[in-house]
C-alpha cells in the first residue's frame, strides 16, 4: 500500500500503523493526506486480518492544522466541495474497529479535530493541543466544537474555540481529552502494545463496545441503553463467547 502522504507499517500482528507524512508541512492536513487516509482505513475495514489501527505523526507533528495554501482564496462552496471529496474524515467515523491515536508535538485545528475522532488518545510529555482557526477568521469545521464541547464541558470550550486557547498534555489528560502521557522516547512502543491488546481481544465485542460508548457520547441516555441491551443480548451466541466462557470456568477449576 504505496501513498503519496503516509506510511503505512505493521508493527504486530493483527495491527496496522498510519503514519502521516508531510515533514515539511508539519504533517498539514491536505486534500490529498486525507483522501489517502481514506483510502487506507476503507481497506482496513475489509481486512479482517487488521483488527487495530494506530494513526500517528512525528515527533515534531501529530499534524499542525488544515494546509491554508489549500484555502487562501477559496469561497465556502468551493470548501465544502473539497472537503466533501477528502474521504478521510467519513471513513474514521465510520471506521468500526478500534483506532488509537498517538500525539506527540503539536495537534493544532484540524490535527486536533483528527486526533477527537480516534477512540483512545495517548500524547507524549509536552504536546500541545489548541483549535486556532479563530485566528484565520474562522472556526473549527470537522467536529471540533462539538467533540472538544462534549469532553471538556463548555467554559473551557468557549475559550478554546473562540480564543485559540491551547494546552499541553498534562492538562488533557486532566480534561479527559486523553487516556495517557508517556515519555516521548516510549510512547509509539507503548500505543503498538495497547493495540496489540486490542487486537487480541474478541473481535465482535470489541466492536459493539466501541458503537455503544460512541452512542453514549452523542445521543440520550435511554437511546445507549437500548443500544447496549440489543447489541448485549447477541454476543452470548458467538463462539468466542462461549469459547472464552468455557476457558474461564476451566481455569477457575484448576
Amino acid at each position: 500500500m504505496d501513498f503519496e502522504t503516509l506510511l503505512i507499517e505493521a508493527p504486530a500482528e493483527g495491527v496496522a500503523l498510519i503514519r502521516l507524512n508531510r515533514p515539511r508541512q508539519y504533517n498539514a492536513l491536505n486534500s490529498t493526506l486525507l483522501t489517502e487516509l481514506g483510502s487506507a482505513l476503507d481497506q482496513f475495514e475489509q481486512d479482517d486480518a487488521i483488527r487495530a489501527v494506530i494513526i500517528t505523526g512525528s515527533e515534531k507533528a501529530f499534524a499542525a492544522g488544515a494546509d491554508i495554501a489549500e484555502m487562501v482564496g477559496i469561497s465556502g462552496e468551493e470548501m465544502l466541495a473539497m472537503v466533501e471529496a477528502s474521504t478521510g474524515w467519513r471513513a474514521l467515523s465510520t471506521f468500526s474497529k478500534p483506532t488509537v491515536c498517538a500525539v506527540s508535538g503539536m495537534a493544532l485545528g484540524g490535527g486536533f479535530e483528527l486526533a477527537l475522532q480516534c477512540d483512545i488518545l495517548l500524547a507524549s510529555t509536552g504536546a500541545k493541543f489548541a483549535l486556532p482557526e479563530i485566528n484565520l477568521g474562522v472556526i473549527p469545521g470537522a467536529g471540533g466544537t462539538q467533540r472538544v464541547a462534549r469532553i471538556i464541558g463548555k467554559s473551557l470550550a468557549m475559550e478554546m474555540v473562540m480564543n485559540g486557547r491551547s494546552m499541553l498534555a498534562e492538562e488533557a489528560l486532566q480534561r479527559g481529552i486523553v487516556s495517557r502521557v508517556i515519555e516521548p522516547g516510549k510512547i509509539e512502543a507503548e500505543t503498538i502494545e495497547l493495540a496489540k491488546q486490542l487486537a487480541g481481544r474478541a473481535p465482535l465485542a470489541v466492536r459493539a463496545g466501541k458503537a455503544c460508548v460512541n452512542k453514549a457520547i452523542n445521543t440520550t441516555l435511554e437511546e445507549g441503553l437500548k443500544l447496549e441491551r440489543e447489541t448485549f443480548i447477541p454476543l452470548f451466541d458467538t463462539d468466542d463467547a462461549k469459547n472464552m466462557m468455557a476457558a474461564f470456568l476451566n481455569k477457575s477449576k484448576e
